[in-house]
Formats: C-alpha cells, sequence, structure tokens
C-alpha cells in the first residue's frame, strides 16, 4: 500500500470557541503550546464535511497554534466506484481502535485528552472542540519538538530528525514520539449533505501514513526535567502523495495507566 521503509531510529536520553486564546509564557525550553486535533472521517459521511469546515475555521483562528490529521477509517471511510483514492491507512484503522470509535462522525480527539474526568472517552463532535482546544492551549508545553527535515525531490527520500527536551516539570510516566505525514489539497470523491456525492470535494490534512510505531515509539520513561531525545526516520515517500503539499507532523504523549495524553505538538512541511 506504501512504498514506505523505516532507515533507522535513534532515541538518545541525556541528562541535561471561536476566540483567540491568551497563551502563556513557555516554561524554559518548551516552546510554544502547540495542541493536536486527530479527526475521524471518511467519504461516505455526509455531515463529514461540515466537520472539516469547522477544522479549517479553527485553523483560522488559532493558525499554527493547531495540528491537524484527519483519518479515514471504518465503513465511512470506503472509497466509492467514482474514487481516484483510497484514504483508508492501516495505521489509521488501528488508531481509532486505539483511541476509541466514535459515536458519531464527524468526530475528534483533542490532544487524546480525558475531558470528561475519568472515563477515558476522547471522541467528542465538532460543537465541543474550539473549547477544548482553547482550554488546552491555556497548558504550558512540557517538552518541546523541533522537527528538521531533508528532502531530494528526486529520489523523493525524506529524512526526519525529531528532538527535544524535557522542560521545567518532570514526566511521570512512559513518554512516546509519533511522526506522521499528511497531505492535504487532494481533490477527489466526497458524500456531501444536500449535494449527494461530490467528485471534486478538496480533502485536506489526510493521514498517509505514521514514520513510527502507530501507537509511538518510547523516548524515556519518568523523564526528569532537562532530559533530551533525538530520533531520526527515513523514508521514501510514496508516489503519487504530493510533496509540496505534504505536512510532518510529530507529537509527543505521555502513557500513564490509561492516560494517553499529547504533551506537544509540532508540523512542518514536507519542502519548505
Amino acid at each position: 500500500m506504501k512504498k514506505l521503509f523505516f532507515f533507522f531510529v535513534s532515541v538518545l536520553l541525556f541528562s541535561c470557541n471561536e476566540n483567540r486564546p491568551i497563551v502563556p509564557e513557555p516554561p524554559t525550553g518548551g516552546g510554544e503550546r502547540k495542541v493536536l486535533v486527530e479527526e475521524f472521517t471518511g467519504v461516505r459521511c455526509s455531515g463529514c464535511p461540515a466537520g472539516s469546515a469547522e477544522l479549517e475555521n479553527l485553523l483560522g483562528v488559532y493558525g499554527e497554534n493547531l495540528v491537524v490529521v484527519s483519518m479515514h477509517t471504518l465503513d465511512f471511510g470506503s472509497p466509492y466506484s467514482e474514487s481516484q483514492h483510497d484514504f483508508r491507512t492501516d495505521e489509521g484503522e488501528e488508531l481509532v481502535n486505539y483511541l476509541g470509535n466514535p459515536f458519531a462522525y464527524p468526530s475528534a480527539v483533542v490532544n487524546r485528552k480525558d475531558f470528561d474526568g475519568g472515563t477515558y472517552r476522547l471522541q467528542f463532535g465538532k460543537a465541543l472542540w474550539g473549547g477544548y482546544i482553547e482550554q488546552e492551549l491555556q497548558e504550558e508545553p512540557k517538552i518541546s519538538i523541533n522537527i528538521e527535515k531533508t528532502y531530494d525531490p528526486i529520489s523523493r527520500d525524506l529524512e526526519v530528525r525529531v528532538s527535544g527536551v524535557v522542560a521545567e516539570e518532570d514526566l511521570v510516566g512512559e513518554a512516546r514520539l509519533t511522526i506522521m505525514i499528511a497531505e492535504s489539497d487532494i481533490v477527489d470523491a466526497q458524500l456531501k449533505e444536500g449535494e449527494g456525492l461530490v467528485l471534486d470535494y478538496n480533502h485536506r490534512h489526510v493521514l498517509r501514513t505514521v514514520l513510527t510505531n502507530t501507537k509511538g515509539d518510547p523516548i524515556g520513561t519518568n523523564m526528569n526535567s532537562g532530559r533530551n531525545y533525538d530520533v531520526t526516520q527515513i523514508m521514501n515517500l510514496t508516489d503519487g502523495w504530493k510533496s509540496e503539499k505534504s505536512k510532518v507532523i510529530a507529537f509527543v504523549n505521555l502513557i500513564d495507566g490509561e492516560n494517553k495524553e499529547i504533551l506537544q505538538a509540532e508540523s512542518s512541511n514536507v519542502e519548505d
């Protein structure tokens, strides 16, 4: 399904709703707070274009403080005979099972945060996204993320290096790093409420692949403030994916019991 290969992964640890929120000053080494939204959608979901439109509105409000990836999953993700692409991925199916099946589409997970307090229900409808994003932006980042890339347009080889440091607060639990590739501006079929099957719909933030383990690669357990991590992945960008429309998305989340909360996210264009 993908011409993808992992070359190496190295991890080095050292001691060392519509209103823009007021984001607090981040701790030393934490960078500016950014929030990840994982949208679950599908070409057969007539209400999903409204969810995608809401995400574009939120991106207009929060700008680079918001990172979005959209996964086409389950029965709604199955392409039509008129479709040019199959947006489903093995990783997307694994993630919808890992994060919990949506009660209804469109649905999204915001920073994998348990906003209900103890229910560990992570999927929410679009009416709640803006408030949860704003709430998360008030938190100080507990870890920094820096993305460095090298892309060869001839060979289509992409090298991604993600590094960072734990900020001022020690982390309790296992920290995991996930690296994804998402592509935007893919014109293809989409069922749309009131219009039927639209053949020239613009799909954005589509998950293409996950370079790390789908649930993240461990970078440390109970990491102390000041500890570093450094991970490198190399892949060959699959034919048909537009490098100029693709982004690298990286985020660190903390596994502690049932908690899967994302501490910080970052994104960067494949082509600068």
